[in-house]
């Protein structure tokens, strides 16, 4: 295994420091960042609390945190509205009346809404809601692209008490199926459809068969994108409940550990629910969103959607809580040309750009002029997540997409030399926000190509080997030896389990230098990392045994675009058309598999160690 993580290390490592010349006169020492770490891990309640200070509370806390970890709870006694907090605090700045978000089709349409107009319409919502029975306490689960309509959606739910799951439309109906019938909602969003790369994408069919597999009656309210389709008896239109909207319904106010969404995340043997609380997120939240350089002037673009806990934190609850304003784009970052991201940056003057390592290197191998030709002088920074960033991948996103046309300080746009970050950002699920990566607007250090920075203020991280002792300049395991305060309120048995010897293991693999440089070089287990997404295997393995009466093995073999890539080990020859026909159906396009290996194996083994030893040997 220390050989196939030596490999990645080799893609990652890089002992540069560089200084961007717009961070000249920003950046800290290692010495000085040190000292604010030492101190924030030191105090985590202390630190914590003062951060929870910044955010309007109904009732205060009696105590920041309490319990034995895993079992611990944040902010305990304290109430607090998730709405006021997200959108209404800006209510009387010049922030209502700036937009709030911008969203532009595949095709080329574009709508913009204010921060005013959209409390409008979430108050509206908010009335329909309560009209048609969802009240607190009550899941809503969304399979939606990313629209002003969905967003609206998800911000009316949280005002009255309502958690939401987003369910990302990669998805198949049999997993969206599975979501259904463990969050049990009384209400379901989707659209009538969406395009990809030209193509209708039919989310009102998986959305039909998944109801009807999960054996589960809840209401659907469709937005309508496409205009084509006929809706059933339980369906509505958006419009059809909009109008329902009435007597206007105050935000709910509720305990800090009040469920506030959740996701289903992927483990080895399938997908599981996890449920955050909105004191504790909220608070990670907003510290998070402006450590990373939101600010109320940005123009943010994300292409991470909602579905994913990227797209939810630095989506849907981040951007708004600082005022910033949001770029929604509903389409494929290649259509109807490989430019279409930076022109959207060019045509939105877009200040900070978040994006995925998969899609970096999948634009550094079109070339250049794809870049050149737009404007990207806006453009502060960028930020990249979901998976380890090769440092050659950086040093052509630093160079081409970072340097800009005009020359500041010491960048020289002739010579590609570089003007503003790319900073690496790691997060997962279980922990909400980022952890560990570069701070435009708090602890910025010199940027080390490759890696994901320093630990970030606030979250005792560590590197540690098989005995749970600290390494340092070695590989070891990813670990958090304090609780958090985005510590999930609801969580299945692997995450518990992930508690040992008094920390949290994260599951990946890392390298943590003795200035506190990371690199992370991927899982440790079963679980895929495909083009950023946290895939499991169990999930298509389960299918393929279903459908086929077939019992296989999947694992994520290395690939050079999507960094890990679905292949199926099968004892005997099968039909990878048929395969992947099945996968795309039920799974979704995502789980796709690239291949069919027939190899022999022990069916009676435990398939998680049958899984690491297969790839071990893709890997090696």
């Amino acid at each position: 295994m220390i050989r196939l993580l030596e490999r990645v290390l080799e893609k990652l490592y890089s002992d540069e420091s560089i200084v961007p010349p717009i961070m000249r006169w920003k950046y800290v020492d290692v010495r000085e960042y040190e000292a604010v770490y030492r101190r924030s891990v030191g105090d985590v309640a202390g630190f914590w609390g003062e951060e929870a200070k910044k955010l309007v509370w109904a009732k205060p806390w009696r105590s920041v945190i309490e319990g034995v970890p895993p079992h611990v709870r944040w902010f305990v006694g304290g109430e607090i509205s998730a709405y006021h907090n997200v959108v209404e605090r800006h209510r009387g700045t010049w922030v209502w009346n700036k937009p709030a978000i911008i969203w532009e089709s595949e095709q080329g349409d574009e709508e913009a809404i204010s921060y005013e107009s959209l409390h409008n319409l979430v108050e509206k919502l908010s009335s329909a809601l309560k009209s048609i029975g969802i009240g607190a306490g009550d899941w809503v689960v969304f399979y939606v692209p990313p629209t002003i309509e969905s967003i609206a959606l998800m911000l009316a739910s949280i005002r009255i008490g309502a958690p939401f799951e987003a369910v990302f439309t990669g998805f198949g109906f049999y997993e969206l199926g599975n979501r259904i019938a463990s969050r049990r909602p009384r209400l379901l969003v989707t659209t009538d459809g969406f395009y990809r790369r030209g193509r209708v994408i039919d989310t009102v069919l998986t959305v039909r068969r998944a109801i009807e597999y999960a054996k589960h009656r809840c209401s659907t309210v469709v937005i309508e994108r496409i205009g084509s389709v006929k809706l059933m008896e339980s369906e509505m239109s958006f419009d059809s409940l909009k109008s329902l909207g009435g007597e206007r319904v105050d935000s709910f106010t509720g305990p800090s550990d009040h469920p506030l969404f959740g996701l289903h995340i992927a483990y080895e043997d399938g997908y599981k629910p996890i449920t955050h609380g909105v004191g504790g997120y909220l608070v990670q939240t907003y510290s998070t969103s402006r450590w990373i350089g939101l600010r109320p002037h940005d123009t943010y673009f994300c292409t991470v959607w909602p579905g994913w806990i990227t797209g939810i934190t630095y989506v849907v609850f981040g951007p708004l809580m600082i005022g910033s304003t949001i770029v929604l784009y509903e389409g494929s970052f290649d259509y109807p040309s490989i430019d279409r991201w930076w022109d959207i940056i060019e045509r939105y003057a877009v200040t900070l750009f978040l994006t995925t390592g998969s899609a970096l290197r999948m634009l550094s191998r079109a070339g250049n002029q794809h870049v050149k030709a737009h404007n990207m002088d806006t453009l502060k920074a960028i930020l990249v997540t979901a998976e380890p960033l090769e440092k050659d991948v950086w040093w052509w996103t630093y160079r081409v997409v970072g340097t800009g046309g005009t020359a500041m300080i010491t960048s020289v746009p002739e010579s590609l030399s570089g003007r503003i970050p790319v900073l690496n950002m790691y997060i997962q699920s279980e922990l909400a926000t980022f952890v560990l990566g570069n701070l435009i607007n708090y602890t910025f250090t010199p940027v080390v190509p490759g890696s994901v920075g320093r630990p970030i203020p606030g979250f005792d991280i560590d590197v540690v080997d098989e005995h749970g002792n600290s390494v340092r300049d070695s590989i070891g395991e990813l670990v958090l030896r304090k609780p958090w305060p985005s510590m999930p309120v609801e969580a299945p048995k692997e995450f518990f389990d992930s508690w040992r010897e008094g920390f949290y293991r994260t599951g990946d693999y890392a390298y943590m230098k003795k200035d506190f440089t990371v690199f992370v070089l991927g899982r440790r287990d079963g679980v895929m990392k495909v083009s950023g997404y946290r895939l499991s295997p169990g999930a298509v393995e389960n299918i393929l045994r279903e459908k086929l009466g077939k019992n296989v093995i999947v694992v994520g073999m290395p690939d050079e675009a999507r960094f890990e890539a679905p292949m199926i080990i099968s004892k005997e020859g099968l039909d990878l058309k048929t395969v992947r026909n099945l996968v795309r159906e039920y799974v979704g396009a995502i789980s796709e598999p690239i291949g069919i290996k027939v190899m022999n194996f022990d069916e009676k083994a435990p398939k998680s160690a049958l899984r690491l030893d297969i790839k071990k040997a893709f890997w090696s």
